[in-house]
């Protein structure tokens, strides 16, 4: 069955091949651009062909194109909501394209004309989308900026779980089970999957450009999957930089302030002549953290007197290395033009980060030398997209705060693609299909050879296949089919299947329900981790000395146990199944209403790190040279030291070892809510509010684990922001409530809390910008997850010289 499901998507992936081949021959095509009076695009207008019944839309600039044209006179009309334009008499002659740009001065409401990629891996309204999603606006981007900080971008959206633990230590999740290193959420930038390949999670300080050169940021809620394949468990995060062509000029930014912050961020992009265009971008920034030395004692809570005790805070055996984050970064983009929908992309960017600190299963790890070098080439045009990338990581010096192990890391991440789409039954059809290769090297050997992190170097490669199906059944509705099949070494091949129905009822009012399956891989670490888990347990060395006449010389072991944490390369993947049903609303063209209902099955959870749940590590014995009275007394005295922790207990290389390890369990249902709404008050002041309800029932789980969704029941956020010509300004406010939190070692409440953000930018000329941002403006000292640094308020200053 699975082998024809293979045949089945395959097919379909090749399929916009042979459909734009065959729109090629003897055709021509008509391109142009919808902008407004003052001659911004217009995105999202449908642009027809009545006649033919061909249709597109434009994009997020306002251009269109429609391929596939037979040569001939026609009527093309240009919609969007209730606004219609037509324009007769346009010919089209063979195997030439006919530009045909509009000006309208339609009054619209801003959600009218958003458009969106991620969701279907092609342009439409964000209105007419088969998911909630969620955009965030270009001012929000360039207002945040200045901290360096990407994810802070996604604090005061709706449905999501946010969690900072660090300077640069950010978690994020939507429906639930957040975690530290989580990677429920895919995250993509300009296609390429920055995550670090050991742990599958973001390293969010090695962003290597400004801020404000992302062009867009869309956040996927709902399984992804069906597209994306393995980790959009909950989501996809996608976010697109600017092109050079689209951007000349230059633009330099020093920010400053709290936390000893010094940043400088430099852009440049030109033309180079022949169809090339360049941009040039580099930073560097040195800064104090939020993060506080452990091995005396802790910043909050109390400090753990047993392993085994939560709601406290363990004794590291190492202070931090270094007491400073540095961060330095560079990128150079070429793209040639060879014309308006044809580009070849290369480019390439690097990042060295130095001090910032994360939260893992087996505590705090300090970053103190690391490097992220990576490639890109991408060739784009209408009908397909090939992308191929090669990003890696070398960490020569990291640091394992609660043991002291120095740990390394040498890994790679190499990736090609090729999509392509197509329209079809003239335009009321749309076939979106692909190809994905994926390889990964991991090596975590030091200088010496000695390995840090497993027991050998590890190669991984997966392929997949995917495919969607769009047709619009009505005037008003359209189902979406689509499905993926992964194959990887690390699992078992993986099906992926996604539907939806979207019911525009009037062109302002839209319903959705979607049906959706995902799965999540587990990450290196959970496959293969070798690691010391702790400073050895030494209270059983009187045992060990008060039996050394029994002994003969011989040794049990007692002395020093040490603590292990080992993966389990049995690790099957995590799923999810969900059912959603959404509606978004448009009033008065000045709100914007989106209400989105989820339920969904998760299971096959990789637990935390647990004793005795690895069936390869055998339940310890005494040797069999004592007396069997002695090796009672020992077992009890072992039982009664290590209390629950006693089962994991092992005999590894005939000597006692308390073994860590993962396992799949758990079966959990949820079901939430998310709310939000968009009020424009004027043209240049915008209201926004959401909130978010979660609830979930654990059906079954391993009776150790401790399967929590490391978020809040109830959260809710809101702000208020200008956009004038000259002020743009912002004031955020974001309520938490409380919740538990277990993630590996760190297991404890997190108190409610409520955050105020602020920030404002000032134009002097056209040239000259200064501005200020405020995270967490009224100074309230909380942490967001167990374990996580105590944070308090950072306020930057900024001054920026464009040219």
């Amino acid at each position: 069955m699975k082998g024809k499901w293979m045949c089945l998507l395959i097919a379909l992936a090749l399929l916009p091949l042979g459909a734009g081949l065959a729109q090629a021959q003897g055709t021509g095509k008509i391109a142009g651009k919808v902008a407004r009076l003052d001659g911004t695009g217009l995105a999202g207008v449908t642009v027809r062909i009545q006649s033919l019944d061909l249709s597109t839309q434009t994009d997020a600039t306002g251009a269109y194109v429609l391929d596939g044209v037979p040569p001939g006179t026609y009527e093309v009309t240009f919609v969007l909501s209730d606004h219609t334009k037509t324009e007769a008499a346009v010919v089209v002659a063979a195997g030439s394209a006919r530009t045909l740009d509009q000006k309208v001065d339609w009054d619209l409401s801003f959600a009218e004309t958003i458009t969106v990629y991620s969701v279907s891996r092609k342009a439409e309204r964000i209105t007419e989308a088969p998911a909630a999603v969620t955009v965030v606006p270009e001012e929000e981007i360039a207002l945040q900026a200045p901290t360096g900080q990407v994810p802070k971008l996604l604090e005061f959206t709706p449905g999501v779980d946010f969690t900072q633990s660090g300077l640069y230590d950010f978690n994020f999740n939507v429906r639930g089970f957040n975690s530290s290193l989580n990677r429920r959420i895919l995250t993509l930038i300009d296609g390429r999957d920055p995550s670090v390949p050991f742990l599958g999670a973001q390293e969010w300080a090695a962003v290597s450009f400004p801020m404000d050169e992302l062009a867009t940021v869309e956040l996927v809620r709902g399984p992804g999957s069906a597209l994306y394949g393995a980790n959009a468990f909950s989501g996809v995060l996608n976010m697109t930089t600017r092109s050079p062509r689209g951007n000349t000029g230059g633009k330099v930014r020093l920010t400053g302030g709290e936390l000893g912050t010094a940043r400088g961020d430099l852009r440049y992009a030109t033309e180079l002549g022949n169809g090339w265009f360049g941009r040039v971008v580099g930073g560097y920034q040195k800064s104090d953290d939020f993060t506080r030395s452990r091995n005396q004692k802790v910043e909050y809570s109390t400090i753990c007197a047993s392993a085994a005790q939560t709601n406290c805070l363990r004794r590291e055996a190492q202070g931090l290395a270094l007491d400073q984050v540095k961060i330095r970064y560079g990128g150079l983009r070429l793209d040639r033009y060879f014309s308006d929908s044809q580009v070849l992309t290369v480019e390439g960017g690097t990042a060295g980060l130095e001090g910032p600190t994360f939260l893992t299963g087996i505590g705090r790890v300090q970053v103190t030398d690391v490097n992220r070098p990576w490639g890109r080439v991408n060739f784009n045009t209408v009908h397909w997209n090939l992308l191929g990338y090669y990003d890696t990581r070398k960490a020569e010096k990291q640091v394992a705060l609660s043991s002291g192990a120095q740990l390394f890391e040498d890994s790679s991440n190499l990736h090609g693609e090729l999509e392509g789409n197509t329209g079809f039954l003239g335009g009321k059809g749309f076939l979106v299909g692909g190809l994905a290769y994926r390889k990964q090297k991991v090596d975590t050997a030091d200088k010496t050879g000695f390995q840090t992190l497993m027991d050998s170097p590890k190669n991984e490669h997966s392929e997949a296949v995917f495919g969607q199906v769009e047709y619009s059944l009505t005037s008003s509705l359209k189902a979406v089919v689509a499905a993926r099949v992964d194959d990887s070494t690390l699992h078992d091949r993986q099906f992926s299947p996604k539907g939806s129905l979207v019911w525009a009822a009037t062109p302002t009012q839209t319903f959705r329900v979607t049906y959706n399956k995902a799965f999540q891989v587990p990450n290196y670490s959970e496959f293969f981790l070798r690691a010391p888990a702790g400073a050895p347990i030494t209270a059983f060395a009187p045992l060990e000395a008060a039996l050394a006449p029994l002994l003969g010389g011989r040794t049990l072991g007692l002395t020093s146990i040490p603590i292990l944490a080992r993966g389990n390369n049995g690790l099957g993947v995590e799923k999810v199944r969900s059912y959603e049903a959404g509606y978004s609303g448009i009033f008065g063209a000045k709100l914007y209403l989106t209400v989105d209902y989820y339920k969904s099955r998760l299971e096959n959870f990789v637990t935390d790190l647990l004793p005795g749940v690895n069936p390869a590590f055998t339940p310890y014995a005494p040797p069999s040279f004592l007396p069997a009275p002695v090796a009672a007394t020992v077992l009890n005295t072992l039982r009664g030291g290590l209390g629950p922790n006693f089962v994991g207990l092992a005999n590894v290389n005939g000597l006692p070892a308390l073994v860590f390890s993962y396992a799949n369990a758990g079966v959990v249902d949820t079901q939430g809510i998310d709310v939000a709404f968009n009020y424009y008050v004027t043209d240049r002041v915008l209201a926004d509010f959401s909130y978010s309800w979660f609830d979930f029932t654990v059906k079954s789980k391993n009776e150790r684990d401790q399967l929590l969704p490391n978020g809040p029941g109830s959260k809710a956020s809101g702000g208020v922001s200008y956009r004038g010509d000259k002020w743009n300004s912002s004031v955020k406010v974001r309520w938490v409530e409380a919740f538990p939190w277990a993630a590996g070692v760190f297991v404890g409440d997190v108190p409610a809390y409520t955050l105020v953000d602020l920030g404002v930018t000032y134009k002097l000329s056209n040239n000259w910008q200064i501005g200020l941002d405020v995270n967490n403006l009224l100074d309230k000292q909380h942490f967001e997850s167990f374990g996580g640094d105590l944070l308090r308020r950072r306020a930057l200053a900024h001054v920026a010289y464009s040219w």
